[in-house]
């Protein structure tokens, strides 16, 4: 019980500062609690940037094709009549993880050799990262005092 009322103003002083910190804008704690989900095909590159005091959680990654181009990043060459839509390549999150895990932003080339060995050398692929903002943690008095 003597550890309730700590906690509580503990949750009430990192509300108050969320909210204090980020104060016009209204949406900011919604923004930073759901799940955003970035994407960029084949020689482009792949950006995400957290708001202010945020970093990047990453919930998943994929490199490759499952869905057909005409749908997500179409085929540079036109001359390619089929594609593998079975295509996955299986350093992704580890990839995405090194390169934007607990940072406020990052940016990954989306070419086959950033992924490892190519999984489907002709088929053009894409990158789609699941991710959330993480709320970066401050020194506060109730941790000073447990």
């Amino acid at each position: 019980q003597t550890l309730q009322l700590p906690l509580i103003q503990f949750l009430l002083i990192e509300c108050s500062w969320i909210w204090s910190s980020e104060g016009t804008e209204p949406y900011y704690l919604h923004r930073i609690l759901k799940n955003h989900t970035a994407h960029a095909c084949d020689g482009e590159t792949l950006s995400i940037r957290c708001p202010t005091r945020t970093s990047v959680a990453v919930v998943s990654a994929f490199y490759g094709r499952r869905v057909p181009s005409p749908y997500l990043c179409p085929q540079a060459n036109p001359n390619i009549t089929e594609e593998n839509t079975d295509c996955t390549s299986t350093t992704a999150i580890q990839k995405v993880m090194s390169e934007c895990q607990d940072r406020r932003e990052c940016q990954i080339p989306v070419v086959s050799p950033v992924f490892g060995q190519d999984p489907c050398p002709e088929t053009s692929k894409y990158i789609i990262v699941s991710y959330k903002f993480f709320l970066l943690r401050r020194a506060s008095s109730f941790e000073n005092s447990v």
